[in-house]
């Protein structure tokens, strides 16, 4: 094989291993509330069952749209993919009974909203800077 062949066929591997690795999900909660936060209770929380931490401040609930990592996240905390999370939402929203979660397209900025909401909850990927909030799950 010459050698701009070998050049393609090693990038192709390369970008085939790294679209395979996954960033696991992280729940992040503003570093002010003291509640706890256990499997059960995130998801009551996610799927809006729960609107309130314990201390009595209103939850909000911030995720990533289009974001295939946090997608994951929805699925293993909620049972739902991305499209019936916010169906589900809206249904809540439009009935009344809930608030349709901040979607964001920058994990940056879903961790800025975060940092400087008490009652918010996030749903990110450990790979993104966690300074200022703490991690929950």
């Amino acid at each position: 094989m010459n050698a701009p062949i070998k050049s393609l066929v090693a990038a192709g591997i390369a970008f085939v291993s790294a679209s395979m690795i996954h960033a696991a999900p992280a729940v992040v909660v503003n570093p002010e509330n003291a509640d706890s936060v256990d499997a059960d209770i995130l998801s009551a929380y996610l799927i809006g069952k729960r609107k309130f931490w314990e201390s009595g401040g209103e939850v909000i609930i911030a995720v990533l749209k289009d974001d295939a990592d946090a997608n994951g996240a929805l699925q293993q905390f909620t049972k739902m993919d991305d499209s019936r999370f916010k169906s589900h939402w809206q249904r809540l929203a439009f009935s009344g009974r809930g608030t349709m979660p901040k979607q964001f397209s920058d994990p940056a900025a879903l961790l800025a909203f975060v940092k400087v909401n008490k009652g918010a909850i996030g749903l990110v990927t450990d790979t993104a800077d966690l300074s200022g909030v703490k991690k929950v799950n």
